[in-house]
């Protein structure tokens, strides 16, 4: 059971590091973020409704604001990950996207300081760790029209935080994940619908740019498939520690499709981020 759920991650995050490419490819192509985030979640939205409608599931919901909160915080995670990824290093942009846990921890120390209760020193030290491989990676690498979107890929990593709280939250209401992920998606493609309008319209994509759409589309959608078979039926350690592979992955692709380097500082930082964040995750869930 261990072998199966590791390769559906494993497969998971080969297909997000495909996915990543995708949109940079797309950037080249004049395809925008909001355009990007419309064609990736209407994908989703007629996926997750087809799925709905054969387990007889209904999309109405008790909980209309739990669910808008939720999808308004993860269409802002797509949204600043796809940002980053336009304009950044892939590998390095989707370092930055998975630094989620590294927030959950902060969150959890937050919380235990405004509580006055002792604050897990194992946590702490993980999570100092972790922002120092955030500066290590970025210091010598990006130049200075390239923090923006630097932080534009932390805020994925705190808006992913703020959302998994909710996920938790309806799925302890007895929400089931199908439609979880449908109003996520359905506010995804109203944004990016809006957005793509606000900035002047759809462009009309060449056959090479439809085929960078299809693959983002196709990918993402796999990728979110496969991630959810692996939580669903293995360990949630494991699981999360290879869910990091899109790391390596994006980084390998990034190398071989972009030509882009990677430095000493890159792979120190990386690697600091990455096991500062496993670790990170571990011990929030054992707080």
């Amino acid at each position: 059971l261990c072998m199966k759920s590791a390769l559906w991650m494993l497969t998971s995050s080969l297909l997000f590091a495909f996915y990543a490419a995708f949109i940079k490819l797309s950037s080249f192509s004049g395809i925008g973020p909001m355009e990007v985030l419309f064609y990736r979640s209407a994908m989703g939205v007629v996926v997750f409704w087809a799925m709905m409608r054969a387990q007889g599931m209904s999309i109405k919901t008790q909980y209309p604001i739990a669910h808008g909160l939720r999808s308004i915080i993860g269409t802002l995670a797509v949204l600043c990950g796809i940002y980053s990824i336009a304009h950044l290093n892939i590998g390095l942009a989707q370092t930055l996207n998975y630094t989620s846990p590294l927030f959950l921890g902060t969150f959890a120390v937050g919380i235990a300081i405004m509580k006055s209760q002792p604050i897990n020193f194992k946590l702490l030290v993980a999570l100092i760790a972790g922002f120092a491989g955030v500066v290590i990676m970025l210091g010598p690498t990006i130049s200075p029209d390239e923090y923006i979107y630097a932080v534009v890929g932390l805020c994925s990593g705190v808006c992913v935080a703020g959302a998994v709280s909710y996920v938790k939250k309806l799925g302890s209401l007895g929400e089931p994940t199908p439609r979880i992920i449908f109003y996520f998606v359905l506010c995804g493609m109203v944004a990016g619908f809006i957005g793509t309008l606000a900035q002047g319209g759809f462009h009309m994509p060449q056959t090479q740019a439809w085929i960078y759409i299809i693959g983002f589309m196709v990918c993402s959608n796999l990728a979110q498939f496969c991630l959810t078979t692996a939580f669903s039926h293995g360990n949630l350690l494991l699981c999360g520690a290879l869910q990091y592979t899109v790391v390596v992955f994006s980084t390998i692709l990034g190398i071989v499709l972009f030509g882009n380097t990677v430095t000493t500082a890159v792979i120190v930082g990386m690697t600091l981020i990455v096991v500062a964040s496993i670790a990170a995750g571990y011990f929030v869930k054992k707080h």
